[in-house]
């Protein structure tokens, strides 16, 4: 294996002695710890380049990068004795794990619009959605990242705001990360981000949206090293004064299935995915939120099934759940994921743009509709009350479902709702 992840074993939090301290304390002390690490100068002295995201090597150098924000390196070498060699660097402090792929669960389009459909809300009732933006709660104050194929910013529903974004090339050891207006050729991402924090349809309209291109649009499929990189940018927003408090909620469309990864990488990787999550949750305070998947009934998809994320399922507007939305044990925990239900059946949100510029909007079916849906009302939530993020969040979530009388263990706790 000459490339591969390298993730940190021990939260950062535990390592500093940060678990008393204030979570604005603790994220600025780690954002100061991100940049530069011995073991960064170690590997430059064994031979390892360091690629910066702005940065683009020849494919045939020895090269790592440095996410300091995650907790991880990226190493990328041309022959087994110098990955050898940088493995002995990281470990035992940091687990060694393949670069595996990931994927988008399939969203079924059934209807385009070429203008915006006029409707009194685009949320039912029982959402709490409409009562919500009625009280002026409407996302302010929160940060939500997009994991996705990236955004159109000049849609209807973006245009004229600020929307940070990167595109994460294909092999971003080798690539430069790009940072431009955001564009999307596939429409998924742009849908997903309509959702959360669309200017007319979305649940939560005002928040501050960080959107990463990580997934390819004609394969739908992405890699966990680009997801890696896209997060190190995510987290790095925790440097600036002004975010060191806010709530940051992460939405994750993408997944895979065990099956997907060969029987003697599979235990590395879910001990990968788990360091990962602990990252976010214990040094963040993020609550990650994801598709569950469109497999159907008895099957699941990481990371929706790991303890960290909220699990999200789709129901349709009669709340119940349709016959893609996937459900089941947990290979982890041995739990029925998933946690929760969103609308995921005919949810109208923005598409793409046509040559004339004019924004077309779509009805889309999915657990990667349902997902971005539970975002937004986590956004509501986490806006509404000051201070409240992370695993107090999710279980605030969880709290306030609405119990649906069917569909059992189809749709966790029930609907996700604002109250």
């Amino acid at each position: 294996m000459t490339k591969f992840i390298a993730l940190r074993r021990e939260p950062r939090t535990t390592f500093l002695g940060l678990e008393a301290r204030p979570m604005v304390d603790k994220r600025m002390r780690i954002a100061q710890d991100a940049p530069e690490s011995r073991r960064s100068e170690v590997l430059r002295e064994i031979g390892l380049a360091r690629v910066e995201p702005d940065e683009q090597l020849p494919k045939d150098v020895n090269k790592f990068q440095r996410l300091g924000y995650a907790g991880a390196y990226v190493v990328d070498t041309a022959n087994d004795v110098m990955a050898a060699k940088a493995r002995e660097v990281l470990t035992p402090d940091y687990h060694i794990m393949p670069d595996i792929e990931m994927g988008l669960p399939k969203a079924i389009l059934s209807q385009r619009f070429v203008r915006r459909p006029r409707r009194k809300s685009y949320w039912p009732a029982e959402s709490g959605v409409a009562e919500a933006h009625r009280q002026g709660i409407t996302g302010k104050g929160v940060l939500v990242g997009v994991l996705d194929t990236g955004v159109d910013a000049d849609h209807l529903e973006f245009r004229d705001r600020r929307l940070p974004f990167r595109y994460v090339p294909l092999q971003p050891t080798e690539g430069q990360i790009r940072s431009v207006r955001g564009f999307d050729t596939n429409g998924h991402g742009t849908h997903v981000a309509g959702i959360i924090g669309g200017r007319n349809v979305g649940v939560a309209p005002d928040v501050e949206l960080l959107v990463a291109a990580v997934i390819e649009s004609e394969t739908v499929k992405t890699s966990l090293e680009r997801v890696m990189v896209a997060l190190d940018w995510m987290l790095s927003h925790f440097q600036l004064p002004e975010n060191a408090d806010k709530p940051f909620i992460l939405n994750l469309s993408l997944g895979f299935r065990p099956e997907w990864i060969g029987v003697t990488e599979i235990q590395s990787v879910v001990e990968g995915m788990h360091l990962l999550l602990r990252t976010l949750v214990m040094d963040f305070d993020v609550l990650p939120v994801a598709a569950i998947g469109n497999d159907g009934p008895g099957v699941v998809r990481a990371p929706g099934y790991f303890p960290e994320c909220l699990s999200v399922g789709a129901v349709g507007p009669d709340l119940r759940p349709p016959w893609f939305s996937g459900s089941g044990l947990s290979p982890v925990t041995q739990e029925t994921e998933p946690d929760i239900a969103g609308y995921g059946v005919a949810v109208l949100s923005a598409l793409e743009r046509d040559l004339d510029r004019v924004s077309i909007y779509a009805e889309k079916s999915g657990t990667s509709m349902a997902a971005p849906y539970v975002t937004g009302i986590a956004a509501l939530t986490a806006s509404a009350n000051p201070g409240l993020q992370g695993e107090a969040l999710r279980r605030r979530i969880l709290d306030n479902a609405l119990r649906l009388e069917e569909g059992g263990s189809r749709v966790g706790a029930g609907l996700a709702r604002f109250v």
